[in-house]
């Protein structure tokens, strides 16, 4: 009788525990951000950053910056325990990865693509925000989602991993392959199964014209844009003579995006040079200007705008130069505006976050004061 008690009992203790675990492990946590003295108000896409609340989602990628200034791409594995996990979202997928933690305390801000040609962010400040943890029986992600490509002789096929990433337009689609990622547009046939040939680099000397095939050009290039027609790197070296068209079209988006002097604590406090593929170097005449992940070394003289990764020497510009560093001297007839900057910005508004050097225009803005017509920090 006393064996059937205790076995009983045994039996319901069991029960007992084994319903809570179950009740604990489907319940989830989830992470969110709502402005500091704002309600909780979450639209249709909750995922996006904007006047409501937003939830953070595992298996998506995001670009953050953390206090220190540092700059991540990342995917969200989970969240859990209070903290954020997350996996490195690098060019290396074949490389072991390893699951990293942080506390949505240390994040500063979350960077958004808002145009891939020029290479545009835009920054949501996570410094005005709260978070709050909650549970929840279902957990805030999205669906993998994977592609299989076959060979042209179908003898053989790749699987590839779609991942969502967070833009300023909404959700896009990344996916990596051959160690370098792509936007997903439909997966074309892997172009990188013969991994001992590789094509050398196409050289041109003298007078060539872009876009075109070449990867270097020595002397004097004439064209229409500079680029190479297949958006691999190019090297300039000599004298640039290009129109520039697309570039035209671009300073008439950038226009509406005129940045306010409080746009600062919205810039990134380090240029991400892991982009720059493309090198000018000499004498540089564009009629729209220069744009992209491009350096310029020498002397740049465009049109209307100036919108490259790094320019070092004289930059002259119509309307505005977005230079993310420079070295030397800044001359437009609008706006000049960096992230990093040594030498001198001359234009009505000049906006440098950390500069050593001067600022000369109607309004000047750095990171240790704001003042018309003159502005220094050394």
């Amino acid at each position: 009788m006393h064996r059937h008690l205790i076995y009983l009992v045994y039996t319901l203790a069991l029960t007992v525990t084994t319903t809570t675990a179950a009740a604990q492990d489907s319940t989830f946590q989830n992470l969110y951000f709502v402005k500091k003295e704002e309600a909780a108000v979450f639209e249709k896409a909750d995922f996006q950053p904007g006047e409501h609340a937003f939830y953070i989602y595992r298996n998506c990628i995001y670009d953050l910056v953390l206090n220190n200034g540092k700059f991540i791409m990342v995917r969200i594995v989970d969240i859990k325990n209070d903290s954020i996990y997350y996996t490195l979202y690098n060019s290396r997928p074949t490389a072991p990865t390893d699951t990293l933690s942080l506390h949505p305390g240390d994040l500063k801000k979350i960077r958004m693509i808002g145009d891939r040609l020029m290479g545009l962010y835009k920054g949501y400040s996570l410094r005005r925000c709260t978070f709050f943890f909650e549970n929840s029986p279902e957990q805030k992600a999205f669906p993998s989602q994977k592609d299989t490509v076959y060979s042209a002789d179908s003898t053989r096929s790749t699987i590839y991993e779609v991942v969502p990433y967070l833009t300023a337009q909404g959700l896009d689609q990344l996916y990596q392959q051959c160690g370098i990622t792509y936007y997903y547009r439909g997966i074309h046939p892997p172009a990188c199964e013969d991994t001992v040939k590789k094509t050398p680099p196409v050289i041109k000397k003298g007078v060539w014209f872009t876009p075109s095939g070449a990867n270097k050009i020595k002397g004097v290039n004439v064209g229409l844009q500079t680029m190479h027609i297949n958006g691999k790197p190019l090297a300039i070296n000599g004298v640039n003579l290009n129109a520039d068209i697309l570039s035209m079209i671009l300073t008439i988006y950038s226009l509406f995006s005129i940045p306010s002097t409080s746009s600062l604590i919205n810039m990134p406090d380090t240029v991400d040079r892991s982009h720059m593929q493309d090198t000018v170097t000499g004498l540089s005449l564009s009629g729209g200007g220069l744009a992209g992940d491009v350096l310029v070394k020498g002397v740049s003289i465009n049109g209307l705008t100036c919108l490259v990764t790094e320019a070092k020497g004289l930059t002259i510009t119509g309307i505005q130069n977005g230079a993310d560093a420079f070295k030397g001297l800044e001359i437009s007839g609008l706006r000049n505006r960096a992230i990093h900057g040594k030498g001198v910005q001359i234009g009505l508004l000049n906006i440098c976050k950390h500069l050593k050097g001067i600022q000369l225009g109607l309004w000047n803005v750095n990171s240790k004061r704001k003042l018309p017509i003159i502005n220094w920090s050394f």
